[in-house]
C-alpha cells in the first residue's frame, strides 16, 4: 500500500511553494519598477551632488554620492546610476540575511531562509528604500553588516572565544553608516547606553576599546567636519538648529508623536509591530543568543523613546526608526509567531509594492480620490516642462533657469543636463545655497519656474529688479491635471 505523506509535510510543501511564488513576484515588482518608474525629486537631487563631488553636503553626509560618482566611471546612464547601487545592495542585504540565519540555526535550512527573506522583503520600508536612490539603502546594508557582526561578537564572546576583531569590524562599518546618513547615531547611541548599562551582567568590550571605538568614529567623520568647518556649520545648523522648533504647543507635540507611531506602524507593517509588542517579554533564547536580542529590544526602545522626545521639538519621520528594526530582522519569524499574521504581513506588503510601482511608473493613485499629492505629481510630465522652457529661453533671450524648490529644480536638471539651472527656496536652505556662493551670477532676463506650493518668495524677488508673469504650463495624465507650473520672467538691468 503506498504510504501517504503527513499532513504537516503537506502543508510545509505547500507554504514552501507559497514562499517561492510570493518571493518571485516581489522581485519581479522590484525588476519593473527599476526599468518603468519616474525618478524621484531626491534622487535627482541627490544624483546631482554626485556630479559635484565635494567632502560633504548641506543635507547628508558624503558616502552615497561617492559610491554613485565612482559607479559613473563604468556607465554614464543616469538612470542605471541611480537604479543600479539600491539593486546591489539589496544583494548583499539578502546575502547577509541567509548567512546570518545559517549560523542562528547551526545549519543551513532553506525554508527557514526563504521564510526569513520573504518577510524581510514584505516590509514596505525595505521595498521602498531598496528601489529608490536615496542614502537609506547604504545605511539598511551597512548597518546590517554591522548588526550581524555584534552578533558574531557576542556569539564568540559568551562561548569564551577570542571576539575582539568583530567588534572592531562592527565599529568600522557603522562609521561607514554614520558618513552616509545622521540617523544612524539613533543606532550607535542605543548599542553604546547598552554596553555601558548592562556591562557587569554581559562583559562586552573594555572601556579602553569603547574609548578606541569613539576615536574611529570620530575620525571617519572628519570629511564631514571639514566641510562644515569651511561652510559656516551650515549642516549641523541646519539639522540641529534650523529643524528644531522650541515653541511648540502641546497640540503639535501629540500630532508629531501620534504622526510618528501611526508611520512607523504603516512602513513597518501592522502585524509586525503588533507582535513585536505582545512577544516583547516572551520570547526565549539560549545563552548565546540571550545578548543579542537583549541589545535588539533595547536599541528598539532606546530609539522609540529619543524620536519621542525629539517630537518635543521637530517633526521625527517614521524611517528614522529603521536602523532600530535592521536588529530585530534575524528574530522576525520569532517575532511573528503566528503564521496567519506572517501571510498577512506578507500580503499586506506586497500590496504596498504594487500600489508603489503604479503610482512611481503609470498613474498617481491619489488622482483616483481627487487632487494628485504633490511629490508623486512633481515627478510626471518633464518632457513638456522641458519643451515649453526651451521655448521660452529661447524665445526672451534667458540665459538661466530659476526654482522656487529644489525637487523641481533637481528634476529639472536631471532631465535636461541644464546644469546651470538654480534653486532659490523661501524657508530654507539647500545644497544649491552652496552651489551658488562659489559662483554667483543670475543674468539680464532669468526664467523662473514655481507652483502654489512653493511661490515666488521675498528671496527671489530681492535677486530681479522686475518680475513678469508670462503663462501656466499644466500637466495632464490622460484627463486629469496633475499640476500646474507658472512660469516668470525675472529681469536684470
Amino acid at each position: 500500500m503506498k504510504k501517504l505523506a503527513p499532513r504537516n509535510l503537506i502543508i510545509e510543501s505547500k507554504e514552501g511553494i507559497f514562499l517561492v511564488v510570493v518571493l518571485f513576484f516581489l522581485l519581479t515588482i522590484k525588476i519593473l519598477f527599476l526599468s518603468y518608474a519616474n525618478p524621484l525629486p531626491d534622487e535627482a537631487y541627490y544624483w546631482l551632488w554626485s556630479k559635484n563631488i565635494a567632502l560633504s553636503y548641506f543635507d547628508h553626509p558624503p558616502l552615497v554620492s561617492w559610491f554613485q560618482a565612482l559607479l559613473s566611471f563604468f556607465s554614464n546612464n543616469k538612470y542605471f546610476l541611480i537604479r543600479a547601487l539600491p539593486i546591489f545592495n539589496l544583494i548583499a542585504v539578502l546575502t547577509i540575511v541567509i548567512v546570518w540565519q545559517q549560523y542562528i540555526l547551526g545549519k543551513f535550512d532553506l525554508k527557514a531562509c526563504l521564510q526569513t527573506v520573504v518577510l524581510f522583503l514584505s516590509f514596505p520600508i525595505f521595498a521602498i528604500f531598496f528601489s529608490i536612490s536615496f542614502p537609506d539603502y547604504l545605511l539598511i546594508t551597512l548597518l546590517f553588516a554591522t548588526s550581524f557582526c555584534l552578533f558574531l561578537y557576542f556569539e564568540r564572546n559568551d562561548s569564551g572565544r577570542f571576539a575582539i576583531h568583530y567588534w572592531y569590524l562592527a565599529v568600522f562599518l557603522f562609521s561607514l553608516a554614520l558618513l552616509t546618513k545622521y540617523n544612524a547615531a539613533l543606532y550607535g547611541l542605543g548599542v553604546l547606553a547598552y554596553f555601558l548599562y548592562y556591562k557587569k551582567e554581559i562583559g562586552g568590550p573594555s572601556y579602553g576599546h569603547i574609548f578606541a571605538a569613539a576615536l574611529i568614529i570620530f575620525l571617519a567623520q572628519t570629511p564631514v567636519l571639514f566641510w562644515n568647518l569651511n561652510n559656516e556649520l551650515s549642516s549641523f545648523s541646519f539639522h540641529l538648529n534650523q529643524r528644531l522648533d522650541q515653541e511648540k504647543d502641546v497640540s503639535t507635540v501629540l500630532k508629531n508623536i501620534c504622526t510618528f507611531l501611526l508611520g512607523a506602524l504603516l512602513a513597518f507593517t501592522p502585524f509586525f509591530m503588533v507582535s513585536l509588542m505582545k512577544n516583547f517579554f516572551s520570547a526565549k533564547y539560549a545563552d548565546n543568543r540571550k545578548h543579542f536580542y537583549t541589545l535588539s529590544k533595547f536599541v528598539f526602545v532606546f530609539s522609540v523613546a529619543f524620536c519621542i522626545f525629539l517630537s518635543f521639538f521637530t517633526n521625527v519621520l517614521y524611517y528614522w526608526l529603521t536602523p532600530a528594526i535592521i536588529l530585530l530582522i534575524p528574530f522576525v519569524t520569532k517575532i511573528i509567531k503566528v503564521k496567519r499574521w506572517q501571510y498577512f504581513h506578507i500580503c499586506y506588503g506586497t500590496l504596498i509594492s504594487i500600489i508603489l510601482f503604479l503610482n512611481m511608473s503609470f498613474y498617481p493613485i491619489s488622482a483616483f480620490f481627487g487632487d494628485v499629492d504633490r511629490e508623486t505629481a512633481i515627478v510626471f510630465g518633464w518632457e513638456k516642462i522641458i519643451r515649453n522652457v526651451e521655448k521660452e529661453k529661447i524665445e526672451y533671450g534667458a540665459e538661466k533657469v530659476v526654482f522656487s524648490d529644489y525637487r523641481l529644480g533637481s528634476l529639472y536638471i536631471f532631465h535636461s543636463h541644464d546644469f546651470k539651472a538654480d534653486v532659490v527656496m523661501e524657508k530654507r536652505r539647500t545644497q544649491f545655497d552652496i552651489w551658488r556662493e562659489e559662483k554667483n551670477s543670475f543674468g539680464t532676463n532669468t526664467l523662473i519656474i514655481a507652483d502654489k506650493d512653493f511661490p515666488i518668495g521675498k528671496k527671489i524677488l530681492s535677486k530681479f529688479d522686475s518680475i513678469e508673469f508670462l503663462r501656466d504650463i499644466e500637466i495632464y495624465i490622460g484627463n486629469k491635471l496633475v499640476r500646474k507650473y507658472h512660469v516668470f520672467l525675472g529681469t536684470n538691468s
